[in-house]
């Protein structure tokens, strides 16, 4: 039997209080400590009561975690406990390394499955490949296991060693067991994915902000300028954050010498903070475009609101989550952290674009804030209240149930390891044609996957081509392969790519995006009246 919520938190309490008195008595509204003490101690009492005299025998760590789940619920969602592995792969996220083989993988048909290994890393020279099975981590059969229980058994201290059985698919269908012994190196998870310069401009995708990602940053924008780029795309789409002080050091990367980049307020007025640009290594000789979407959260708000409103980047997409708080890791113990939002940060016009989520997801709508006005120091109106507003937004058809349930089931990566193992001369030429339809049309046949022939539509058959290459290309490739297939198909991009071929200047394009904004705003009020009279 659980305890109640009420004594678990009393529990927690009491912990908390033990461990770092100090800290739940700072504050403006601190109590003075006799009576924050006599507090405690009646939640002791009733804490030593519960021990002594339930009538079921409970363990004391099992309370702790009650507790820590309790309070919790009542804070925001961002406000988490972190068990050691929790807090383990927070700090890999945070600093981008860790002690592995240096492999992505996820579950498969039961298996923990290789979905690419991470180039000069010990599993790409071991010969490790997208689609492998990992059946066996030192003899131990892996069936049934989940990707953390994998992951916690492949990564371990640089040096070591690990002893692995892969299954691979073969020509008919054949699976082929190999044993390797792989010793561990320290990763580097990159933050930065891809970049490439594209018809003059260059392209970068940031997956997250991490401490080595502004760093990175500077040395792709010195090699593309070196080719002569006459702008650059910032991809921050589905990038959900992470360091504060990463997305400082990026915006500080376009912002001349002395600009607020954002700051933060808190409710002890000390931790309060604000960062401006040093104008050191600057790269403002080029118009900047980021890209955005609803999964933008967080520190790549952070960065699209400063380029926003110093009128330096135009910002294209969709609106943005509107995470707009800050969030301090303290230690528990030995083991484990608290994620706590101890801040709320504002973008340099003074807005907050914070989106106020309850624990079920539901937002709490600020109407007031989402009206105020605020202005670039251009002039431009801009909002807060509920995520970045794009100067450019573009809306995307959404998934098919034929799409989503393809890429739920992951049909067209296990399609791409079938398929590469049938055809060993595939290359960069590939193309989907009709015989490759055909192979993935009689492939979806073997597999657990339901569709009706009225599935097969226009849309549906393109998204189907694009995602087979996709991921054939991935399987050859690793993650370059991917963006190699996509990106020529990707429509943002090409639509910023034909406004960077259309003017040169940021006024240029903030005119343009505004044209567009209004072209869509336009189009968009038939249908919606068509929509209302079929209502």
């Amino acid at each position: 039997m659980r305890l109640n919520k009420r004594f678990a938190i009393s529990a927690l309490a009491l912990i908390l209080l033990v461990a770092a008195a100090f800290y739940v008595l700072a504050g403006e509204q601190r109590r003075d400590r006799e009576t924050s003490l006599e507090e405690i101690d009646r939640l002791n009492e009733v804490l030593t009561r519960v021990l002594d005299y339930y009538v079921d025998e409970k363990d004391l760590g099992e309370l702790v975690d009650d507790a820590i789940r309790g309070i919790l619920e009542d804070l925001d969602p961002h406000s988490v406990y972190l068990d050691k592995q929790q807090y383990d792969n927070l700090m890999i996220d945070t600093k981008g390394e860790f002690g592995g083989l240096g492999i992505t993988i996820t579950v498969r048909e039961g298996y923990p499955t290789v979905i690419s290994p991470i180039e000069d890393t010990p599993a790409y020279r071991m010969g490790i490949q997208a689609g492998d099975r990992i059946i066996a981590i030192e003899g131990e059969p892996t069936h049934g296991w989940s990707s953390d229980d994998a992951v916690g058994k492949l990564r371990g201290a640089p040096g070591t060693q690990v002893n692995i059985t892969v299954g691979r698919e073969a020509a008919g269908g054949r699976i082929d067991s190999l044993d390797v012994t792989i010793t561990r190196e320290i990763i580097t998870v990159p933050s930065i994915t891809h970049y490439e310069v594209i018809d003059g401009v260059g392209y970068v995708r940031i997956a997250r902000f991490a401490e080595n990602t502004a760093r990175d940053l500077d040395a792709i924008l010195d090699g593309m300028e070196k080719e002569g780029i006459k702008g650059v795309i910032l991809d921050l789409r589905s990038n959900p954050g992470g360091l504060l002080t990463a997305a400082f050091q990026v915006s500080d990367l376009f912002l001349d010498k002395g600009k607020m980049i954002v700051y933060t307020e808190s409710r002890i007025p000390d931790n309060s903070q604000k960062f401006y640009s040093n104008g050191k290594n600057v790269h403002n000789d080029y118009p900047v475009v980021v890209l955005v979407n609803g999964a933008s959260a967080s520190a790549s708000e952070i960065v699209a609101g400063a380029l926003q409103d110093w009128d330096r980047g135009v910002i294209v997409g969709q609106t943005t989550f509107g995470k707009g708080s800050v969030q301090t890791v303290f230690r528990i113990g030995k083991d484990a952290a608290l994620k706590l939002t101890t801040q709320k940060y504002y973008t340099p016009s003074g807005r907050s674009i914070h989106r106020e989520i309850d624990r079920e997801g539901n937002e709490i709508v600020n109407e007031e804030a989402a009206a105020k006005d605020y202005y670039t120091a251009g002039g431009r109106v801009v909002h807060g209240g509920g995520g970045i507003t794009p100067d450019w937004t573009m809306e995307l058809p959404e998934w098919t149930d034929f799409q989503r349930d393809l890429e739920i089931k992951s049909i067209f990566f296990t399609f791409a390891v079938h398929y590469t193992a049938e055809h060993q001369d595939v290359g960069e030429d590939f193309t989907v044609t009709d015989s490759v339809m055909k192979e993935f049309r009689d492939f979806l046949a073997t597999k657990d996957f339901e569709y009706g022939e009225d599935s097969w539509t226009p849309e549906n058959t393109d998204y189907v081509k694009l995602g087979i290459k996709r991921e054939i290309f991935r399987k050859l490739y690793g993650t370059r392969g991917a963006y190699m297939a996509t990106l020529p198909k990707d429509e943002e991009v090409n639509a910023v790519l034909k406004m960077f071929s259309e003017t040169s200047t940021l006024d240029g394009m903030f005119a343009y995006a505004a044209k567009e904004q209004e072209l869509a705003k336009a189009a968009q009020k038939p249908a919606e009246a068509a929509k209302t009279e079929v209502d």
